[in-house]
């Protein structure tokens, strides 16, 4: 009997030993990850104890520039289309879609300055006017159209000084609504916008620059819109 007793205190031993060495399988089963369906940012990974903690997982955006529009890699500027297309077909060759943009953009080389007195009440005293000016030797005429309509041109000049002084001289005569406004000229600029970033990699870029100089690479929004 004794054999009995000593069988069964071994037993109420083993038993709980064996229960704590065992992993916590509950725990383990919090470390699981589950899909967790976001409709506007796609389909991501997300720990189920993240998730019951309220941490969500970091968001996968879209490249976009802050105006919402999608960001394209644009080749420039070319003074003249036949360079831009000679790049335009190297990217083709690359299997990328290069668009041609053309961007008018302000030339002060070739401003000019209009020294001149704004609208007057009618025709007839801008006339009048006229005749005043002419009277005292300065080269005028009456504005016939545009914003100016009424008004009194007295000069176009390409230096900034020059128009400076006829103004000063006008007003000194007594005329003091005597104004410039500043007439700036364009040039049009061709850039090569690729939209397929993802493939424009540093090798590639190379490829289509080729030797071209004066040009290189930005990131701009692009003005052609469309998947990739």
């Amino acid at each position: 009997m004794r054999w009995i007793v000593y069988s069964l205190i071994i037993i109420n031993i083993a038993i709980p030993a064996y229960f704590l060495l065992q992993p916590d399988v509950q725990e383990a089963a919090l470390v699981t990850t589950t899909a967790v369906a976001d409709a506007n940012k796609g389909d991501t990974l997300q720990l189920r104890r993240e998730r019951d903690s309220g941490a969500a997982p970091a968001p996968q955006r879209p490249l976009r520039d802050v105006t919402g529009k999608k960001l394209c890699y644009a080749l420039g500027p070319y003074t003249d289309d036949i360079s831009a297309r000679v790049a335009q077909a190297r990217a083709m060759e690359l299997s990328l879609t290069g668009l041609i943009n053309e961007l008018q953009v302000p030339n002060m080389r070739d401003a000019e300055y209009w020294v001149h007195m704004p609208p007057l009440a009618n025709r007839r005293e801008a006339l009048d006017t006229l005749k005043e000016l002419q009277r005292r030797g300065i080269d005028s005429y009456v504005i016939t159209q545009g914003d100016l309509v009424d008004g009194i041109s007295l000069g176009l000049f390409r230096s900034e000084a020059s128009a400076n002084t006829l103004t000063a001289k006008v007003r000194g005569l007594g005329f003091a609504n005597v104004g410039i406004r500043e007439m700036g000229a364009t040039d049009t600029e061709y850039w090569v916008e690729i939209r397929e970033i993802s493939k424009l990699d540093d090798r590639a870029r190379r490829r289509v620059k080729a030797d071209d100089g004066d040009v290189d690479w930005q990131m701009v929004a692009c003005r052609h819109q469309g998947s990739e």
